[in-house]
């Protein structure tokens, strides 16, 4: 059994997965966490393939990096992938790739380290879902706020109506109230769509879903004077997990808002979009403000777990779930920002590819790293 540069004990009783294979996935030799991890025979494994046991809905993520790997593309990868257990069970590895250079004696072998991340997984799995219900706890108010000014109106327009002194004054009046009902079942239904989530990614309407976003914005941008411009030069379909995308925007339109507690200004705009890493062809979402802006230290941060500049009244998530569902539908986010008394603002920009979650499953997910 041969460790290529590693140790014979390192390689024997390391704490993380060792494996090495050839380039189709073939399994020359392990060592036993990588067993333990995988839970299978270590004396039976010998004539395996580990691309078997890896998640149907990873294996096209690893075949791609694979590929660039050995065509000379990139010098290693990491991937955050699933094995599936001989029981059906699920383990989660942070797997670490190499080519054995031609120097070593095994060239055209892979060697691979695998870390279980199960535990990890599992954990960000809850706080994103705790962050989701505050999200929506958060809306409430909003939501509420909206719901109650045409139904106030709907009271009045039917006292009205009862007064009219002809029918035609009446339906006058009342079709006015039918309207705000209308306003009001509109709300309701897109604040419902916040605990709605297929289990399959769909085809959604970029534009029509940031509407939906708007909807409920509507009395807390009135409140606070903002003015508030939707542009859009395609209405793209992208393939995601709409209830995650709608979290998304409102996270990042609820932060514009609350950094404009004096008025302000605050541009939405839908367009095609290339992520420059990629070079995928995409749809991208700029959302700007006019608002305090964010410093140079607190940008380093913003897009990780529990840093807040809220205090006790901020979770420190938002953003950082923002950022992991950007991640889950192979996009990417940028932000630029300008912290300055007067004439300040942040612009965030998020490239969704058209393909966006396709191949994905819903629940925790792993990324390439």
């Amino acid at each position: 059994m041969a460790t290529h540069r590693i140790p014979s004990e390192c390689f024997e009783h390391g704490a993380t997965g060792f494996a090495l294979t050839d380039v189709n996935g073939n399994i020359i030799d392990v060592n036993r966490e990588f067993a333990r991890i995988v839970d299978r025979d270590r004396t039976k494994i010998g004539e395996a393939n580990v691309f078997a046991w890896t998640h149907p809905e990873d294996h096209p993520r690893h075949q791609a990096l694979l590929r660039q790997l050995l065509t000379g593309e990139i010098p290693n990868f990491i991937i955050e992938k699933r094995y599936i257990r001989p029981d059906g069970s699920i383990v989660w590895v942070r797997n670490s790739v190499s080519l054995m250079s031609d120097e070593d004696t095994q060239s055209g072998h892979l060697l691979s380290i695998r870390e279980d991340i199960t535990d990890r997984k599992r954990a960000e799995r809850v706080l994103e879902q705790q962050e989701r219900m505050a999200t929506i706890g958060r809306l409430t108010s909003s939501i509420v706020h909206e719901i109650n000014n045409p139904l106030e109106a709907v009271v009045n327009l039917v006292f009205l109506a009862r007064q009219s002194a002809t029918l035609g004054e009446a339906r006058t009046h009342l079709k006015m109230a039918e309207e705000e009902l209308h306003r009001a079942s509109e709300i309701t239904t897109q604040g419902l769509q916040f605990h709605r989530q297929p289990s399959s990614p769909t085809s959604t309407n970029v534009v029509d879903l940031l509407r939906s976003v708007m909807t409920l914005f509507g009395g807390k941008v009135k409140a606070a004077r903002i003015e508030v411009e939707l542009k859009t030069e395609d209405a793209p379909e992208l393939v995601c997990f709409p209830g995650e995308i709608r979290q998304a925007f409102v996270n990042l339109i609820d932060n514009a808002i609350e950094s404009m507690p004096y008025g302000g200004q605050l541009k939405v705009k839908v367009r095609p979009g290339t992520n420059w890493k990629t070079l995928d062809h995409g749809v991208r979402v700029t959302v700007a403000d006019t608002g305090y802006g964010i410093g140079v230290e607190t940008k380093r941060h913003i897009f990780e777990a529990f840093f807040t500049t809220k205090g006790s009244e901020g979770s420190g998530l938002g953003l950082w779930v923002t950022s992991n569902i950007v991640k889950k539908h192979h996009g990417c986010i940028h932000v630029r920002s300008k912290c300055l008394i007067k004439h300040g603002g942040t612009v965030f920009s998020v490239v969704f590819p058209y393909r966006g979650a396709e191949g994905e499953a819903p629940g925790f997910q792993g990324h390439a790293a």
